[in-house]
């Protein structure tokens, strides 16, 4: 006798039949009663299972604690709300031939929501300074520095990821101020990342 659509040989009593199987290498479970030496003579415990759809067998699942007891109303399996984790935001800015010798431009992001793990990534074809700026409340036109990154030739990426960054408040402005050093016009590249809950 072999269980659902012939996939294991198993014999009536729930027994693995090796000469039986077509599928010499194919594998199946079985349960081991909880003892200090876990060999044969414990591998009593019989895994169930009913025909599920797709050609798939259903195997059937128990929730225990670490002691084997039961999940039940009387042995309750912990839960944890944690937050929603929101809509990832990559809004990103392209600011064409900023001018050479110390011209700006800032790329600014206004919160819809509360936002959180703020990063940003900079890029520039010349030399330049970029400098993350948080608005110190909603609307209020007053910027903190969170950062200031110089660029190089050979790194002419830089990139704000901050391990631990604040939560910022609905309706704030984040602002990059993207500074060209070089002395030609350039393009200055910046994506700010981060998610709104």
């Amino acid at each position: 006798m072999s269980d659902y659509l012939g996939k294991q040989p198993i014999r009536g009593d729930g027994e693995y039949v090796v000469g039986d199987n077509e599928q010499a290498n194919s594998t199946g479970l079985i349960g081991s009663e909880r003892s200090a030496s876990i060999g044969v003579e414990t591998s009593t415990q019989r895994v169930t299972a009913k025909p599920g759809d797709e050609n798939k067998i259903a195997m059937d699942v128990a929730l225990s604690d670490g002691d084997g007891n039961s999940i039940n109303l009387d042995n309750g399996l912990p839960v944890y709300v944690v937050p929603d984790p929101g809509a990832e935001i990559e809004d990103y800015d392209k600011a064409i031939d900023v001018a050479k010798n110390g011209g700006t431009a800032n790329h600014d992001y206004t919160t819809g929501s509360e936002f959180r793990s703020l990063n940003v990534d900079c890029n520039s074809g010349g030399l330049a300074i970029f400098e993350l700026q948080v608005e110190t409340a909603p609307a209020s036109g007053t910027f903190a520095t969170i950062m200031r990154k110089h660029n190089s030739v050979s790194s002419p990426s830089v990139e704000f990821s901050l391990k631990r960054p604040k939560a910022i408040a609905s309706g704030t402005i984040i602002r990059v101020i993207k500074t060209n050093l070089d002395n030609q016009p350039t393009d200055m590249d910046s994506v700010i990342n981060g998610v709104e809950v």
